[in-house]
């Protein structure tokens, strides 16, 4: 398989579950800007939509979207530990990841297209922190060690990567101390390590 990325983008989630499953894959960097991968290809010849990621899963079968590449890479975990196979639990990591990417993402995502003046940037935080608000207590409320149930999961890489997003634009998230204490958890693992350095995230 390879994973078409761009640094630190919603694209590090799917790096991180590569990393779980321990399967062979490759990395080729996406310049989002150009459209251009970094081996000179026009990136819209492998995704006409243009951003990442992008996972080849054989020799041109490309699948894209984060909460459609997220639970077929899980599932691929030999243990069935990322994601239930079926049932009410897998719908639950379905869930989070649908609420994840079409709410907070697109929150987030605001901050990354042009400028904005300080209204709008005003009104753009507090749309973050409502979603925030929101998750920090459903986590709060809950009596799993992670989103779901005690496993970490694709829900957890993503939500991970974009509360990470919060260090880019200047957004505090000590307001959220169970969200704090998920990412810690996240960030602790070999997997999320791994990945943040090949992304040239962390030293």
């Amino acid at each position: 398989m390879k994973l078409y990325y761009s640094p630190g983008a919603c694209s590090l989630a799917s790096h991180i579950i590569l990393n779980e499953i321990n399967v062979d894959f490759d990395l080729e960097k996406v310049d989002l800007k150009t459209h251009k991968t970094e081996k000179g290809t026009d990136y819209y010849q492998i995704n006409p939509k243009g951003y990442v990621p992008a996972l080849e899963i054989n020799p041109g079968l490309i699948l894209t979207e984060t909460i459609a590449i997220l639970p077929f890479l899980a599932q691929h975990d030999p243990k069935q530990d990322l994601i239930p196979p079926s049932g009410l639990g897998r719908a639950k990591v379905l869930e989070w990841l649908g609420y994840l990417s079409s709410e907070l993402h697109d929150a987030y995502a605001v901050f990354f297209g042009e400028p904005l003046h300080d209204e709008a940037k005003a009104k753009a935080y507090a749309g973050i922190d409502r979603l925030l608000t929101y998750i920090n207590k459903a986590i709060a409320e809950s009596d799993n060690d992670y989103l779901v149930d005690d496993n970490f999961g694709p829900a957890d890489a993503y939500l991970f990567v974009l509360t990470n997003w919060s260090n880019s634009i200047g957004h505090d998230l000590t307001p959220y101390p169970e969200i704090v204490a998920l990412r810690n958890q996240v960030a602790a693992r070999q997997s999320v390590q791994i990945a943040m350095r090949d992304e040239g995230l962390i030293l």
